[in-house]
């Protein structure tokens, strides 16, 4: 289940980048007063220098979305070689799935206005789910 969630989070987070960056675009001037395009090292870059807060949970969102897709893979590949019930290990894999989501959308969230104030309750009701998640296989691991 792990690995399958993980891999779709893992097409599902660029996906939203090009939401989120259509939804900028689509301000056109306004969008592009704040655009600045920059040459390193021969590479022409377009950097954002508006809002901050919201370039910086748009970065977040996306890192996010692509560490915890790799967690959910690796929990997959992890999760049947663990001693503990099924039950636990079916716990332990749902809170893993559902912290990557929280956390994602959490940050999504505070993208956009209207759901700014469920951002953070997102983001550590997903945190707290990710820690039982590594809790449980972390105790997994080290049960003899």
């Amino acid at each position: 289940m792990n690995k399958k969630f993980g891999w779709l989070w893992l097409l599902i987070g660029p996906l939203m980048g090009l939401y989120i960056t259509s939804q900028f675009s689509s301000l056109g001037a306004a969008y592009a007063a704040v655009m600045r395009e920059v040459s390193i090292a021969g590479q022409n870059l377009t950097l954002y220098m508006g809002e901050t807060g919201i370039r910086g949970a748009n970065r977040l969102l996306h890192v996010h979305s692509a560490l915890l897709s790799f967690l959910n893979i690796f929990y997959g590949l992890s999760i049947d070689s663990v001693h503990l019930s099924d039950r636990t290990k079916r716990l332990g894999s749902i809170l893993a799935i559902a912290g990557a989501i929280l956390v994602t959308i959490g940050f999504y969230f505070n993208q956009v206005m209207p759901l700014r104030e469920l951002g953070s309750p997102l983001r550590i009701l997903g945190g707290i789910s990710l820690v039982v998640a590594i809790v449980i296989m972390a105790a997994g691991q080290f049960k003899k």
